[in-house]
C-alpha cells in the first residue's frame, strides 16, 4: 500500500500495464464493492475489458455506504477508483441487474460474469413490535448518513434517543454515527447499545471500535437480549423491553442463546437500530441459474478459483466468505485468476 500511494498515479499505471497484451474476452462485474473493483483490476491487467454493474449512484459498495465517512474518507476510495477505471475498466453506475438489465442479457454479452453483490439486507430481530417504522436496518441508515454527509441527501432521521441492537462493528459505526448527528443537532448524545455478548471481550466489535464509541458518549449496555418494543398511547416508540443473556453459544460454540426471562431491563429510545447481522440478496438471479448453484446456508459454494456450479459464473467476497474486506479484495485476485483460466481454456 506503501508504494502505490508514493509512486505517481502516471507511473503506477506504466508498471502496471507494461507488456500486457488485449484479450478478446469481456467479463461483467456484479457489484462495486471491494472484492468487485479488486476482480476488475487485476482482469484489466489481464488484458480483459471488464464492465461492472452497480445499482447505487456511486461506486465502492460496503466501503463507499457501509463504513462511516470519518473511517475512510470519500477523496481516498475515489482516487483508487479513478485509478482502476485509467485500466480501461467501466463502471455503470445506477444499473440494477435484475431490473435495469437483466441477468440473461449479461450472460449473452459477456463471456464470463463474477457476482460480487455482498451482503446488502439487514436482519430483524423479529420481536414484537419490530415492524415499526422507527425500527430500522442499520445499513440503509448508514448510506442515508453518507448521502447527507456528502450533500446528495436529506438530513436522515435523528431522534434525540437511540437504542442499536447489536454487538459487531456495524453497531459501533451506526452508534458512532448517530451520536455525532445528535451532538450537532442538539448538542448532546443519547444512544445505548444492547447486545447478548456479556462482556465487551466477547462482542464481536473490534475493542478500539467500541472504546472509541464510549469516548464519543455511546453507552454500551452488553448482556441483554431484546424481548419487545414498548409504544406509548399513540403509536410512537418509547423503548425496548430487554431480558437478561446469560448464555449465548452452547458446548459446541454454536449459536444459541439462553436467557433469564425474569429478570428484564428497559431502555428509552424513540428510534431503535437493529445491527445483528446482514445477508445476501439474490433477487437478481433468475430461478433458472440460482437453482444450479451449491450454497452452503446463504453462502454460495466454489471452488479455490471462485468458479460456481455453472463454468462461466464466478462469486466471492461477502457472499462466498462471509463479511471482510480483506479477504474480499484477496477474492477478487483468485476471481481474476479463475476467470482467466476459465476463458482461455474456451480458445
Amino acid at each position: 500500500r506503501y508504494i502505490t500511494d508514493s509512486v505517481p498515479a502516471e507511473k503506477w499505471h506504466e508498471i502496471v500495464t507494461f507488456d500486457v497484451k488485449k484479450q478478446p474476452k469481456k467479463v461483467a462485474i456484479v457489484g462495486s464493492g471491494p472484492t468487485g473493483l479488486s476482480a476488475a483490476y487485476f482482469l484489466a491487467t489481464m488484458g480483459y475489458e471488464v464492465d461492472i454493474y452497480e445499482a447505487l449512484n456511486r461506486p465502492g459498495g460496503v466501503m463507499r455506504y457501509g463504513i462511516p465517512r470519518y473511517r475512510l474518507p470519500d477523496e481516498a476510495l475515489d482516487r483508487d477508483i479513478a485509478f482502476i477505471e485509467s485500466l480501461g475498466v467501466r463502471i455503470l453506475t445506477g444499473v440494477a441487474v435484475g431490473k435495469d438489465i437483466t441477468f440473461d442479457e449479461l450472460k449473452n454479452k459477456y463471456d464470463a460474469i463474477f457476482l460480487a453483490t455482498g451482503l446488502t439486507l439487514g436482519r430483524s430481530t423479529k420481536i414484537p413490535g419490530s415492524d415499526h417504522p422507527d425500527v430500522v436496518q442499520a445499513l440503509p441508515l448508514l448510506r442515508a448518513i453518507r448521502d447527507y454527509l456528502r450533500g446528495e441527501g436529506p438530513e436522515p432521521k435523528i431522534p434525540k434517543r437511540v437504542v442499536v441492537i447489536g454487538g459487531g462493528n456495524v453497531a459501533m459505526d451506526i452508534a458512532r454515527s448517530m451520536a455525532r448527528l445528535q451532538k450537532m443537532k442538539y448538542g448532546e448524545v443519547n444512544v445505548i447499545v444492547t447486545c447478548l455478548e456479556r462482556t465487551h471481550d466477547e462482542m464481536p466489535a473490534d475493542m478500539e471500535e467500541i472504546e472509541e464509541a464510549i469516548e464519543e458518549g455511546v453507552k454500551i449496555c452488553p448482556g441483554w437480549g431484546p424481548r419487545r418494543v414498548v409504544f406509548d398511547d399513540k403509536d410512537n416508540i418509547k423503548g425496548i423491553e430487554c431480558v437478561k443473556c446469560v448464555e449465548v453459544f452452547d458446548e459446541n460454540r454454536r449459536f444459541n442463546p439462553k436467557f433469564d426471562e425474569s429478570t428484564v431491563q428497559y431502555y428509552d429510545g424513540d428510534m431503535i437500530i437493529e445491527a445483528i447481522g446482514q445477508a445476501p440478496d439474490y433477487s437478481y438471479l433468475p430461478e433458472e441459474w440460482k437453482s444450479k448453484l451449491q450454497f452452503v446456508g446463504p453462502r454460495i459454494l466454489t471452488n479455490n478459483l471462485r468458479q460456481t456450479q455453472i463454468p462461466w459464473l464466478f462469486a466471492g467476497g461477502d457472499i462466498v466468505n462471509g463479511p471482510d474486506i480483506i479477504h474480499g479484495v484477496a477474492d477478487g485476485y483468485w476471481a481474476a485468476r479463475g476467470i482467466d483460466q476459465y476463458l482461455r481454456e474456451q480458445k
